[in-house]
């Protein structure tokens, strides 16, 4: 073989050769190219997956809130746990009612205020129906503990008198107290009448010397709250307490156990009453968290402070003046603020000015508690409140600082800071002045309440909150959501 024919041979071989590389390497190269498509496309795979059940997640999570399926079962334990807690109740209702015979002999438990006695126990057991005595041996204000004979027994409309004659009695040591303060504003208003009567039933809870028109006025006016010593005042205890403990450089923990205790004195003299009971735990709670470096939780406080008094004394949820405290309480903490929150950019975020809010925000407020206690209106009292609501954004706030300035005239009284007392009274005076001559103005505008002759039922009152609470707690959030 010729030498020309051998190297035609060999480069043929090489040329061969190299188009195998070439071959493998463009193999090779479509194989990886093939194989990160496929990577791609699995991870485009997996990422619509993420994003199907993300938004697979977030439609359920859109259609529980709409519907509330999700809500059916805690909705459901809320309704067991109800009917298990009424049960129980009724057994507890059972065992510390009195069933004996109401004539004879009996032990009674007695809150003096003026001519009458309430009856808040007969030989440590509790009555259906409220009764009183009549004060035949002119007890001043306070508790008592009272032998009486009963001899005869008078009911009208739920309530009942009893006749007899009283053998013995045991007076509080705490009456020593009450009547010390009452000397005091005897000393200073006697002369006033309306004064009088308002200082000693704003700051000690006796409303015997508040006349009936006084009554009717405050009541009309839907001002009536600040003659009943309620959570008002005790957070007006707790605020005054502590600014002047902080006059005075107390520590953080000992400023707030110091005022716990004055708190605990102060609702004792005055008398644990259900308003009284729990407002008082609810502020208890809030200075022990703030000792203790907790969270304040209003909605655990109000839970426990409707225990507490259901135990310690069962018929108070038929007291009238516990119905309508824990419901302001409830539609300050649960109607008010979702409702605030709908409004917030229709009409709280425009208002640039910070008196102005808050005088919005006040009648916001002050209607959505009148709104939540129509239905107890109604069924007590067949009245319903219109615009008497209105007068709280200058009622409340005038009827509060004559307050403060009587638990001031108070405490510097006890304190003997005596000199003060000309001042004191004379701003006293001209503030409750104005105060009054506001209530006596608006007793006289039309149709702050209307009577309504029907009665209603407690179906009604039911129902009433049952649409509340669909409204409040459902369509609400559902149009917040969607607005989001």
């Amino acid at each position: 073989m010729k030498k020309r024919d051998f190297d035609k041979i060999n480069f043929k071989k090489v040329e061969i050769q190299k188009n195998k590389k070439t071959q493998k390497n463009s193999s090779l190269e479509e194989y990886d190219l093939q194989m990160k498509k496929f990577q791609e496309k699995e991870k485009k795979k997996v990422e619509l997956q993420k994003r199907l059940q993300k938004e697979k997640e977030n439609f359920l999570n859109f259609f529980n809130k709409k519907i509330g399926i999700e809500e059916i079962k805690n909705s459901f334990k809320i309704i067991i746990l109800f009917l298990v807690g009424v049960i129980i109740f009724i057994f507890y209702l059972n065992f510390v009612t009195f069933k004996g015979d109401l004539k004879g002999e009996k032990i009674l438990y007695v809150k003096m205020d003026g001519s009458r006695g309430s009856i808040l126990k007969i030989n440590n057991k509790y009555l259906k129906n409220q009764a009183s005595i009549k004060n035949t041996k002119n007890f001043e204000y306070g508790t008592y503990l009272i032998n009486f004979d009963v001899k005869r027994i008078t009911t009208k409309n739920n309530y009942t008198t009893f006749d007899g004659k009283i053998i013995g009695w045991k007076e509080s040591k705490l009456n020593i107290f009450r009547k010390y303060i009452l000397n005091i504003f005897d000393d200073l208003f006697l002369t006033e009448d309306n004064l009088y009567a308002f200082s000693k039933a704003a700051i000690l809870g006796e409303k015997s010397e508040v006349s009936k028109d006084m009554k009717d006025k405050f009541k009309y006016t839907g001002l009536a709250h600040l003659i009943v010593i309620s959570g008002t005042h005790i957070s007006l205890v707790i605020i005054g307490i502590v600014k002047l403990l902080d006059m005075i450089s107390l520590a953080y923990r000992p400023k707030y156990i110091f005022a716990l205790v004055i708190l605990t004195f102060y609702c004792a003299l005055i008398g644990f009453s259900p308003g009284i009971l729990r407002a008082y735990i609810m502020g208890a709670m809030m200075i022990l968290a703030r000792i203790l470096f907790e969270k304040e939780d209003s909605k655990k406080s109000l839970l426990i402070s409707f225990v507490v008094n259901v135990v310690l004394n069962p018929y108070s949820i038929f007291d009238i003046s516990m119905q309508l405290s824990y419901m302001a309480v409830i539609a300050i903490i649960f109607v008010y603020p979702p409702i605030k929150k709908f409004f917030e950019k229709s009409i709280f975020s425009k208002i640039k000015n910070e008196i102005l809010r808050n005088t919005v925000d006040l009648m916001f407020l002050s209607f959505v508690i009148q709104f939540t206690s129509i239905p107890l209106f109604l069924y007590y009292f067949q009245k319903l409140p219109l615009f008497s609501f209105l007068l709280n954004i200058i009622g409340v706030p005038i009827g509060t600082i004559v307050i403060q300035i009587l638990f001031f005239i108070m405490l510097v009284n006890i304190l003997k800071i005596t000199f003060l007392n000309s001042i004191l009274v004379f701003i006293t005076k001209i503030v409750f002045g104005s105060f009054e001559g506001f209530i006596y103005a608006g007793s006289k505008i039309p149709l702050l309440q209307i009577e309504v002759s029907q009665k209603f039922s407690i179906l009604f009152i039911f129902s009433f909150y049952i649409i509340l609470f669909i409204i409040v707690f459902k369509i609400i959030p559902f149009f917040i959501f969607d607005k989001k």
